[in-house]
C-alpha cells in the first residue's frame, strides 16, 4: 500500500510540471449545452487566438410548435494548465428567443475545464459552471440557477 501511495504521489507531482494541451491558432467545432433555458443545445465554434485566450460563438435553434433560437458569444482565458486539461475563466453574453414574444438577455461568467485524451489530441470535452443574470419579459433572475450557465460540450479541433 505504501508503494502504491508513493507512486501515486510521484505521478501527481510529475503531472503538475507538465503543460496543458496547446490549441493556440486552432478552431474547435462542436456543441455546447449552454445559453438555453429551454434545453436547446448550441452549435459551437471556438477559436484559440493564443495559448491563453479564446473566443467562442454559439448558435442554437429548435423549429416546430415551439420555435426557439439562441445566439451568444464567449471569451475565455486559461488560468491553469494540467497535462491534458486546461482550466479557464470565461465571460458570456447571449440572447434567446422563444416564440415571437418571449426574448431573454443573459450575461454571466465562471470557470470551466477542457480535457483531451492522449490518443485523441484534437477532441476536447468540456464542463463549465458559474453565475449568471437573465432577463426575460422584465423578469430578472440571478445565480447558479439562472437556467443556462452550467454546461457541457464537445469539440473537434481542426
Amino acid at each position: 500500500m505504501k508503494k502504491f501511495f508513493a507512486v501515486l504521489c510521484i505521478v501527481g507531482l510529475a503531472s503538475s510540471f507538465s503543460f496543458g494541451r496547446d490549441v493556440s491558432k486552432k478552431t474547435g467545432v462542436g456543441f455546447n449545452s449552454q445559453l438555453s433555458g429551454f434545453g436547446v443545445d448550441s452549435l459551437s465554434v471556438r477559436w484559440w487566438f493564443s495559448k491563453k485566450m479564446a473566443a467562442e460563438g454559439l448558435l442554437g435553434f429548435s423549429l416546430g410548435d415551439d420555435t426557439i433560437f439562441n445566439v451568444g458569444g464567449k471569451f475565455l482565458t486559461v488560468i491553469k494548465e494540467e497535462k491534458n486539461l486546461n482550466i479557464y475563466g470565461f465571460g458570456i453574453i447571449g440572447i434567446e428567443s422563444h416564440q415571437s414574444d418571449d426574448t431573454s438577455f443573459s450575461v454571466g461568467g465562471g470557470f470551466g475545464t477542457e480535457f483531451f485524451f492522449s490518443d485523441f489530441p484534437n477532441l476536447g470535452f468540456g464542463a463549465e459552471i458559474g453565475l449568471g443574470f437573465s432577463n426575460a419579459n422584465n423578469k430578472n433572475q440571478f445565480g447558479t440557477s439562472a437556467g443556462w450557465l452550467s454546461a457541457v460540450g464537445i469539440r473537434y479541433y481542426l
